[in-house]
Formats: structure tokens, C-alpha cells, sequence
């Protein structure tokens, strides 16, 4: 009976975490997330709590609030230049998924895996959470990249051709988006 309740505990804890946090930001002022953008990130912070506890989750609130902030670094001038995110940069379920699908995976599979008996199938744990993290480490790096690149990008050139292009284009680099990108990458791993 203990053991089934120390394996129910991280889920309970993560459902009133995340009903919490979705109440705050519910009425807070300025909305991160649409609507159906909080019912995703919901499901995936209880996800996350329940397969990596605090240490995961906080990885992927990192990614989240850091993502957030620079996406609205420059918008009025984004928003001039017809490049902003949709929505004034908050974020919908399509977004939520985009970022998080990947890592989740891994979560999920660790979490699964770490019950195994076997040696042999344990020692793939380590390499899912490496992925995890790697996986929001690129996505924040790519995030900060393009949203400083967009915002204070001086020269930028698309990357196949190395042909100046405007910023905002599909493909496009700038030193300072990438120097961004390589600064939250870090801080995240």
C-alpha cells in the first residue's frame, strides 16, 4: 500500500502544482499562454513533475519563462516590421507541444524505463534524461536566437546562401541572434 502511494505522491503533487500556477497565471495581468495554451502546459508540467520531479520541471519552467521574455525583447519593433509572434508572442498548444514533445518523450521513456530490472535497460536512463535536457537546450537556444536575431540583428544572411536577407526571414542568421542563442543554450545545459 506505502509503495503505491509513494508512486502516486510526485502526480498528486504535480496536479496541485500546476492547478496552482494555471490559477496565477490565469489572472495574471499579462498572458503567457492563450487559453487552450494553459490546458497543454498543464498536462505537460503534471508530466513532467510526475516523471522528473522538481529537477525537470524547473528545466522546462527555465525554457519557459527565458523563452517568454525574449520573445517580447523588441516587439514593437518586430511588431513595426511585420516579424512579431502571432498573439503579442503568447503561446498556444501547437507551441507548447513544439517545444516540449521531444524532451517529454524522453521523460516519459525514462520514467518507464527506471522501474525496469534489468541493468542493461537502466542504463539507457541517463542518456533519456541527457536528451531531455538537450532537447529544451536547443530549443531555448533557437528561441533566443531568432528573437534577439529578429530584435538587434545588424547583418543578417540566410544560412544556405550566406546572401544578406532581411531579418525575420525563414533561415535567416545574425551574430547577435546566434551569440544569444549560444548564451541560453549554456545556461540551460
Amino acid at each position: 500500500m506505502l509503495s503505491y502511494l509513494n508512486l502516486l505522491a510526485p502526480w498528486l503533487s504535480g496536479i496541485g502544482l500546476n492547478t496552482v500556477l494555471l490559477a496565477i497565471a490565469y489572472f495574471a495581468p499579462k498572458k503567457l499562454l492563450t487559453p487552450a495554451g494553459y490546458i497543454h502546459a498543464w498536462i505537460l508540467g503534471v508530466l513532467l513533475w510526475g516523471t522528473l520531479g522538481w529537477r525537470g520541471y524547473a528545466v522546462m519552467m527555465f525554457y519557459f519563462l527565458v523563452g517568454s521574455a525574449v520573445t517580447r525583447i523588441g516587439m514593437a519593433k518586430k511588431e513595426a516590421a511585420g516579424i512579431a509572434e502571432k498573439r503579442s508572442g503568447a503561446r498556444g498548444p501547437e507551441n507548447v507541444w513544439g517545444s516540449a514533445l521531444t524532451g517529454t518523450i524522453c521523460a516519459l521513456a525514462a520514467y518507464v524505463l527506471s522501474f525496469s530490472e534489468s541493468a542493461e535497460v537502466q542504463a539507457f536512463v541517463p542518456l533519456l534524461l541527457l536528451g531531455y535536457v538537450a532537447s529544451v537546450s536547443t530549443k531555448l537556444s533557437d528561441t533566443s536566437a531568432s528573437e534577439v536575431g529578429k530584435a538587434y540583428g545588424k547583418h543578417t544572411f540566410l544560412i544556405t546562401t550566406l546572401k544578406p536577407v532581411p531579418p525575420g526571414t525563414e533561415g535567416a542568421v545574425s551574430l547577435e541572434g546566434t551569440l544569444a542563442g549560444v548564451v541560453a543554450s549554456v545556461a540551460i545545459a
